[in-house]
């Protein structure tokens, strides 16, 4: 019985987390317009912003490192200020404190999509693991199309 309340607390705390990401997402829009040397590269990139301290970011990995795959032609990686997360094959796990506090996001995880100068495109919190897949489709819906639809 108290596993069953314990799980549907951490659910109800995941939500609230989630709501409360969304009312802060609004403050930090001008750091879209901003540029980050370390975020350039030869692709356009989405970058999943990852905190070691938050539990509810292991549950965002994997769909982001599965959604990698289908998208070859945009660079896929995670970015945390310590250690935790481990490369994939389509993801590269990025440790770089001095990064993650220059983004000075409010909210984790973020994704943020950069471009190929390292201008910081868009970014957002991500709400839940099983939104993610919807919020990388828009992202790159008018850059990149996934892996055999062209």
């Amino acid at each position: 019985m108290l596993t069953l309340a314990m799980a549907g607390m951490l659910r109800q705390l995941r939500e609230l987390q989630a709501e409360v990401a969304g009312l802060r997402a609004p403050a930090w829009r001008a750091v879209t317009t901003r540029r980050f040397a370390a975020l350039a590269g030869a692709q356009p990139a989405l970058i999943l912003v990852l905190d070691p301290g938050c539990g509810f970011c292991d549950a965002v990995h994997e769909p982001f490192s599965r959604l990698a795959r289908e998208y070859p032609d945009t660079r896929f990686e995670v970015l945390s200020p310590r250690p935790r997360w481990p490369a994939t094959p389509a993801v590269r796990s990025r440790v770089d404190e001095r990064l993650v506090a220059e983004l000075d996001l409010p909210w984790a995880p973020a994704l943020l999509h950069a471009g190929t100068d390292g201008s910081v495109l868009h970014g957002a919190p991500v709400a839940h693991p099983d939104a993610l897949e919807e919020q990388v489709r828009r992202l790159l819906g008018a850059v990149a199309h996934p892996q055999g639809t062209r």
